[in-house]
């Protein structure tokens, strides 16, 4: 009889490691499935039309950055994503007499934006747009307004760039 209770005892001190271990595994899986990725794009900004040396209309010129299909891995698309930061670096327009730039923030398959006032020949990170929906479909655009310089094209000295950072 002894011998019976000691076998039942040790079966249960055997399992009770086992669930602990069971119950770590599953909680580490879902820890491990919040991973973090980034996405970095550039590309040159358009010429700008300059129509005189005036400081009152300036000419717009852009970068668009799309978040595409390809760009989000394979299996994580239909999830929800965290966005964490945008890290951008600009370019800026040869000859100009002054420069304002923006970059906007579009939320997925919207014409919806916030803008951030950043500056040309720069670079910085924005966590501003942390709390909003990212995924495919969102995009950046970085608008350079230019004012004056030499007829009839204000063109770029480079790219602007941009990476998102984000959790899945």
């Amino acid at each position: 009889m002894k011998s019976l209770m000691a076998l039942q005892n040790s079966k249960g001190a055997c399992q009770f490691p086992i669930a602990l271990f069971a119950v770590f595994m599953i909680l580490t899986q879902v820890d491990a499935s919040a991973a973090e990725y980034t996405i970095s794009k550039m590309k040159a900004p358009s010429p700008v039309l300059i129509l005189s040396n005036s400081n009152i209309d300036p000419g717009v010129g852009f970068a668009i950055f799309d978040i595409l299909y390809p760009d989000i891995p394979a299996g994580t698309l239909v999830g929800p994503k965290q966005l964490l930061e945008i890290s951008w670096r600009t370019t800026y327009y040869l000859g100009t007499i002054n420069e304002d730039v923006e970059l906007c923030y579009f939320l997925p398959f919207s014409s919806q934006n916030s803008c951030e006032k950043i500056y040309p020949n720069a670079s910085g990170t924005l966590m501003l747009f942390n709390d909003q929906a990212f995924g495919h479909g969102s995009k950046v655009v970085i608008n350079h307004k230019v004012l004056g310089g030499a007829r009839p094209y204000a063109r770029p000295a480079g790219v602007d760039s941009v990476s998102f950072k984000y959790r899945y």
